[in-house]
């Protein structure tokens, strides 16, 4: 045997013998999206995808799997084979999920292999489209007492964290809107006059209000938001209606830990590539890149508040 071809048969040998942390750091990474095309999420997706792309050379695929408030797309996640291929990411309906829906197929932690939380957002906000009648929160809290019920608001899904916000602003608002779900953000029904307002992360559509498609009426933060500044906060008007946003990765069941670390090397990898901090900055998310322990306990911690906060609003999932 030629020194040549002993060197390519070692080669091949050690090939062969690389742990599967490496073989999968090489391969394709689908990242399923549990909301429609378009949405705000699977924009945000797209981004940290091509992110992941220029910072590590791996290719990446979304996949996007809307329906069942999220639980389709999850449900796939979580029935994958644990080989480091396929990742879920998901935003707060995760957690809420956990606390409404007795009927979910799989364990919302220990159904999965938490890997990184990516983002934090400032709050949600009450959407309307560019076209509305409604300039103002005050002109639209005075249609909303004055025909109570006439006036709807659409959500990504019954018990979603849009859903969540949507029912604690009315209680705490004391008006009546009627609640329309959807499988995704409803951005297209908004801006034709098909719902009167959604509510969601001003992050996730921060192009749709530059572009004046969209307009923010108020925001769920305790300040206001510094891409927002005229945009008022619920709170100037006496309203409670906040809760965290977030979004993060999970891997399948029983991810081995080699693999775990692996991903949240290239997850975070994607996450302090330039285009996509910019893009984060941009919308008004701040990157975190939460290691797997830490974001676990986070979600686990938040399943625990909404088990005290959910309750009284009445939201029944079938």
């Amino acid at each position: 045997m030629t020194v040549t071809r002993r060197r390519a048969v070692q080669g091949g040998l050690a090939a062969l013998a690389l742990p599967s942390a490496a073989v999968a750091q090489e391969g394709s990474l689908r990242i399923v999206v549990p909301f429609a095309a378009g949405s705000g999420t699977d924009n945000a997706a797209r981004v940290f995808g091509e992110a992941v792309r220029l910072a590590t050379g791996r290719t990446v695929m979304v996949d996007d799997k809307p329906g069942g408030g999220t639980t389709i797309g999850s449900l796939d996640v979580s029935r994958a084979k644990p080989d480091g291929t396929t990742v879920l990411f998901t935003t707060g309906g995760h957690t809420t999920n956990a606390v409404l829906n007795r009927k979910l197929p799989y364990d919302s932690i220990e159904g999965f292999t938490p890997l990184m939380l990516l983002t934090r957002s400032q709050g949600f906000g009450l959407i309307v489209g560019g076209g509305s009648r409604f300039k103002t929160l005050q002109e639209f809290l005075a249609a909303a007492r004055a025909e109570p019920g006439k006036l709807t608001y659409g959500s990504s899904g019954i018990g979603n964290t849009t859903h969540v916000v949507g029912e604690l602003f009315c209680r705490s608002a004391q008006v009546q809107l009627t609640h329309v779900p959807y499988k995704s953000t409803p951005i297209a029904d908004a801006m034709t006059g098909t719902i009167d307002c959604f509510f969601v992360s001003p992050s996730l559509i921060m192009q749709y209000l530059k572009a004046d498609k969209l307009r923010a009426l108020g925001v769920s933060s305790a300040q206001r938001i510094a891409l927002l500044p005229d945009v008022p906060t619920f709170g100037e008007f006496g309203i409670e209606a906040d809760i965290p946003g977030w979004s993060g990765f999970w891997g399948p069941p029983r991810l081995p830990p080699a693999l775990v670390d692996s991903l949240f090397q290239t997850l975070s990898r994607g996450a302090r590539e330039k285009s996509f901090e910019t893009y984060a900055r941009d919308n008004g998310s701040e990157v975190v890149c939460l290691p797997p322990p830490e974001f676990k306990a986070y979600v686990v911690s938040e399943i625990e508040r909404y088990r005290r906060v959910l309750p009284p609003l009445g939201i029944q999932v079938d």
